[in-house]
């Protein structure tokens, strides 16, 4: 073999190895070394419900009653802390008029981001458990008990409920099937040992192993799961536990959600970098399989097709159609956009957004365009006055103002 020979079966290997071997593998080890959740009757602690909200007007006040509703008819001992993160709409205001006895409201002046407002709303928490939801989605009338289940087995730090996504037209069908593909890889990772992350719009850890998330942290959803992981915990994967959920409208909120979340693996791996070492990690092989590869995946691709197009073996011609069959394919499940049903084309598609995303990624984290800033905004109303808002700090406070 020449050494481009050599490299483009190397690429065929990692991409292979990524999007399928592995996926395979871990599903073989999970059947064959099931670690289950040891469910010990009822949770019997305490729960502090987090909810972080940047100009969520339109539909956090509906998370309010639902989760008011669901503490009263659980009997649940816990308590509601919703942090409006420097809203410029009525966010604040509204959260403001509809506190009761179950919430606590956080009002920060300027936007701080998702991780820095979940860390000082966790500060200002008194559960045993604490659970995290955001302001868009809504649960299943049971997820809260049964997420709050895996903490009656010792061995379980944080979990991640399951996030059902209502599927899109054209190329986002294709999004909603990837998304099952990944639960389908969690799950096995969290029946093997533990899950890489949790869903953001539906876990929960003990309070006690919650660390300082670093202000301006893209993946708070991987970076404390991770750090429960270190500590020697599991974080497992709870596919009862149900929260609901719709896809952008668009494409291209699609495209950017993903970049900056592919990016937000770089920066993870940065600030910690004991992920990547084997003798500290314990599901460093998963770490790696999982979140690392994928970001090598759209450079093997890039190589291949340029070592396809100089190999003259009959092999290698075919490989190249097949690639310029693939990509066409991609190509117009994208600019279908769900006038019509394309299956295979819309799977292709997601899967050339999903890996461009990933090649930007790389320049999208040195240039540093994971750090978002949003427009500080800080509105008081009269009703803040209404609800009892007493100094931060002092004890049988119904709200927390900042």
């Amino acid at each position: 073999m020449t050494i481009l020979e050599i490299c483009f079966w190397l690429c065929v290997v990692c991409i292979a190895y990524t999007y399928v071997l592995y996926p395979l593998f871990i599903a073989l080890v999970a059947a064959l070394s099931r670690h289950s959740v040891h469910i010990k009757g009822r949770f019997a602690g305490s729960v502090s419900i987090v909810i972080p909200a940047y100009n969520e007007e339109s539909c956090i006040v509906h998370r309010i009653h639902e989760f008011t509703r669901t503490l009263v008819e659980t009997g649940l001992d816990g308590e509601i802390i919703v942090i409006s993160d420097g809203s410029t709409d009525r966010t604040a205001e509204l959260i403001e008029e509809h506190a009761n006895e179950y919430v606590r409201v956080l009002v920060l002046p300027k936007n701080v981001g998702k991780a820095e407002a979940l860390t000082r709303g966790v500060e200002k928490a008194r559960g045993d458990v604490i659970v995290f939801a955001d302001a868009r989605q809504h649960w299943a009338p049971d997820a809260l008990e049964q997420l709050l289940q895996n903490f009656t087995d010792p061995a379980v730090g944080g979990a991640s409920g399951d996030l059902i996504i209502e599927s899109g037209p054209g190329m986002l069908s294709g999004v909603g099937r990837y998304w099952q593909y990944e639960k389908w890889i969690r799950r096995n990772e969290s029946t093997h040992h533990s899950s890489i992350g949790v869903t953001g719009a539906i876990s929960a850890v003990r309070r006690e192993l919650f660390p300082k998330i670093p202000s301006g942290t893209v993946l708070d959803d991987v970076y404390w799961p991770m750090h429960v992981v270190l500590r020697g915990y599991r974080v497992v994967h709870d596919e009862y536990s149900l929260a609901y959920d719709r896809l952008p409208e668009k494409i291209s909120d699609e495209f950017m959600r993903k970049l900056r979340t592919l990016a937000g693996n770089f920066q993870l791996m940065t600030s910690l970098p004991s992920l990547l070492l084997p003798w500290r990690n314990p599901v460093w092989f998963q770490f790696i399989s999982h979140k690392v590869m994928r970001l090598a995946v759209p450079w093997a691709l890039l190589a291949l097709f340029i070592i396809s197009t100089q190999l003259t073996q009959p092999i290698y011609h075919l490989a190249l159609t097949a690639q310029l069959v693939f990509y066409f394919l991609g190509l117009i499940g994208i600019v279908n956009s769900g006038r019509y049903p394309m299956g295979l084309a819309s799977v292709a598609g997601s899967f050339i957004v999903l890996n461009a995303a990933a090649f930007l990624a790389f320049w999208a984290w040195v240039s540093d365009f994971t750090h978002w800033h949003k427009v500080p905004y800080h509105h008081k109303t009269e009703a803040a006055r209404t609800i009892h808002i007493i100094i931060d700090g002092e004890p049988g406070f119904e709200a927390i103002s900042e």
